[in-house]
């Protein structure tokens, strides 16, 4: 368990009494919390995120959740998240909206507060218009999560309401990929029969109607981002589709046994990293099944772990670090099941953010972490995230331009370890080798060889470890 005057000594806040008291105090604190970009947004955020699933989703007898976002925004976390699969999680923002004054139609709003949030929810919609579907859409969540957390619940959406951003939620397969994108090639010429989730997004972020469904041209969405926990190659393929950018944050599964599994740490981070995204961490703790939860999606509130830690796991701060730390990372955003106002030291919270704002671990603390975290818990853990390892470059090609070779391929996806270089090969023998780097794009990687390095033998790519 973390310390109480270690808990009060990393929020900067050490009174005299040594009580942790609200108002002034905290404010004090969080202006000298660190702040991190959160990519092409150009918003600074806390380390710590509010996740909005634990006690906001699933909450037990004597929890109050909305108290729980209110201590979040009166501590300095600034990086809000929900969504509309969370069940009463966006209404349990609406409370606490409207008890920090945080909902514009209220007549002491508080307008400068409201825009040192950065909130987030998430529509699991693929389509926004299908003429043979009978569910929702991602417009039809788009207007329930803003009526939910600023209007009535029932629909009124009051004047000036936004969210910064709405992420496309969960995607796990290239056939959702394809579905979000439809109609988006069209935007602006003629209205397609289906559209995907991302044009009619495009529509409520600048306020125009190309697809027809934001009539009123409203300007709901700042920004719009995407999430998944189980593949990174689906998420680096809706990455790698977006030419136009629409995308500005990633929300992804990271934590210490991600290198047990298809590792999200070296395959879809350092793409979202050089396209400028901003990187939101989240299963930390693995959903809870570092402290003793099934490894599964959580069902009931008897899923939501309410201590600070046990003795039996990994240290409850050594997670948090280890994510934190990992280069790119803009946010960690975990869930909290309970807060203690009295004893910060007992405050999933405060212990949270403590580990957040503390020294992060070097490269040889993260291996530490690692081996302990396997040893104790082992992959299972990561229950959501693909398990396999090195997979060699797909779509090798070669084809002739006067007198040379133009070598193509698809990313290689790495395993346990990083990938280092690309190595281009005639049979056995080296023909160049290549630093690795992330394929930004559907144009395949490319090299050009002299039409006479090969001879006979087959050219061949394949990827390298350094290990």
């Amino acid at each position: 368990m973390i310390s109480r005057r270690t808990v009060l000594s990393v929020l900067g806040a050490l009174p005299a009494a040594g009580m942790l008291a609200p108002g002034t105090l905290y404010a004090q604190a969080a202006a000298r919390f660190p702040r991190r970009l959160l990519g092409r947004t150009g918003r600074q955020v806390v380390p710590l995120a509010l996740g909005g699933q634990a006690s906001l989703q699933w909450t037990k007898p004597g929890i109050d959740p909305a108290d729980i976002i209110v201590r979040a925004v009166e501590l300095g976390l600034n990086y809000l998240d929900t969504a509309n699969a969370y069940g009463p999680s966006q209404m349990n923002y609406g409370e606490a909206f409207r008890r920090l004054h945080l909902t514009p139609s209220d007549s002491s709003y508080d307008k400068a507060g409201r825009e040192r949030l950065f909130l987030a929810t998430k529509t699991g919609r693929r389509l926004a218009l299908d003429p043979a579907g009978t569910g929702a859409t991602a417009v039809d969540d788009l207007k329930r999560s803003l009526t939910q957390i600023f209007g009535d619940g029932k629909g009124f959406i009051p004047e000036g309401a936004y969210l910064d951003s709405i992420q496309v939620h969960n995607l796990t397969t290239l056939e959702q990929v394809n579905q979000i994108y439809e109609g988006l090639a069209e935007r602006g010429s003629k209205r397609p029969e289906r559209i995907g989730a991302l044009a009619a997004l495009l529509d409520f972020r600048d306020g125009t109607n190309y697809t027809g469904l934001n009539p009123e041209q409203k300007h709901w969405i700042r920004h719009i981002g995407l999430t998944g926990h189980q593949s990174s190659p689906v998420l680096m393929s809706a990455i790698r589709r977006d030419s136009q950018n629409i995308f500005d944050t990633l929300l992804v599964a990271l934590n210490s046994n991600d290198r047990l599994c298809s590792s999200h740490q070296n395959n879809v981070l350092p793409l979202a990293v050089a396209r400028g995204l901003g990187v939101i961490a989240m299963k930390v703790f693995a959903d809870g099944a570092y402290y003793g939860k099934q490894p599964r999606f959580s069902r009931t509130p008897d899923d939501v772990i309410l201590s600070v830690g046990k003795p039996e796991a990994t240290a409850c701060s050594d997670p948090v670090r280890y994510t934190a730390s990992l280069p790119g990372v803009s946010c960690v955003i975990i869930g909290t099941g309970r807060i203690d106002r009295a004893r910060p030291e007992n405050c999933q919270m405060t212990a949270n953010l403590t580990a957040a704002l503390s020294d992060l671990p070097s490269t040889l603390e993260r291996e530490r972490i690692e081996n302990d975290s396997a040893a104790r818990h082992g992959a299972a853990t990561n229950y959501f995230q693909e398990k396999s390892g090195l997979v060699q470059p797909a779509a090798v090609k070669t084809r002739r331009d006067e007198d040379r070779i133009i070598v193509e391929w698809n990313t290689a996806l790495a395993g346990p370890q990083p990938l280092k270089a690309y190595q281009v090969k005639a049979g056995d023998r080296l023909l160049v080798s290549l630093p690795f780097r992330p394929q930004l794009s559907e144009a395949p990687l490319s090299v050009v060889i002299p039409a006479s390095a090969p001879g006979d033998a087959p050219i061949t790519v394949t990827a390298s470890t350094g290990v």
